[in-house]
């Protein structure tokens, strides 16, 4: 085996892992804050939001990542909008997985026990006081568990940004396969760094998240 071959292909697979690390942190961003401000449209009591939450839900839950992506990098240009391929896939992955992240926190939200709301009323709490102190505070903690689920499979998600020419983890262990002929050695560190990412770094800090939230961040119910 070429050993300038294996040199150079081993430091482009630690730029692919550093490139994947950088979207799927940036995604999570966006999927974290679209998810919330949907998720609270679509457990409005109003019709307007809670329509055009339904209608985003649908859109991003219902069609291909694959699609999406090209959507935003090929055919938003020929209206004039044009975005890097960091961007499309910073904001491509994040907004695909916030239409599952708005459900389940729709679902989160709506699972709180009426008696928080007639509570907090009663007591005359201001509606985002409530919002954020106990209604929120209590379907945080429920939906934690579920989020991290859902940021594991943005990771994978990432793989599908070769197709906007970012080299990212999958396509650099393809890239170097094929320089080397050592598929098994690249496939193999392309596995676990998708593994590594997800279970040694996702998984543990969602598992703190519910540690913290679960001791001080979430109220006791008020009935």
């Amino acid at each position: 085996m070429n050993e300038f071959a294996l040199g150079s292909s081993v430091a482009a697979l630690m730029k692919g892992i550093a490139i994947t690390l950088v979207v799927t942190v940036g995604a999570s961003l966006v999927a974290i804050v679209l998810g919330l401000i949907v998720g609270l449209s679509h457990a409005s009591p109003s019709r307007p939001p809670r329509w055009l939450a339904v209608i985003y839900i649908e859109f991003f839950r219902g069609t291909s990542l694959l699609v999406q992506l090209y959507l935003w990098f090929f055919v938003l240009p020929m209206f004039g909008v044009i975005l890097s391929p960091w961007t499309v896939a910073i904001l491509g992955v994040g907004m695909n997985v916030s239409g599952y992240g708005a459900e389940l926190i729709r679902a989160a939200i709506q699972a709180v026990d009426r008696v928080q709301y007639e509570a907090s009323v009663a007591l005359n709490f201001p509606r985002l006081t409530m919002l954020r102190r106990i209604i929120l505070a209590q379907a945080i903690r429920a939906m934690l568990p579920a989020w991290g689920n859902l940021l594991i499979d943005l990771l994978k998600g990432t793989s599908l940004i070769f197709f906007i020419t970012i080299t990212e983890l999958t396509t650099t262990s393809k890239l170097a396969a094929d320089a080397t002929g050592n598929y098994l050695m690249f496939f193999a560190v392309a596995l676990f760094g998708y593994y590594f990412i997800g279970r040694a770094l996702i998984t543990p800090f969602v598992r703190w998240l519910e540690r913290r939230f679960s001791r001080g961040f979430v109220q006791e119910p008020l009935v």
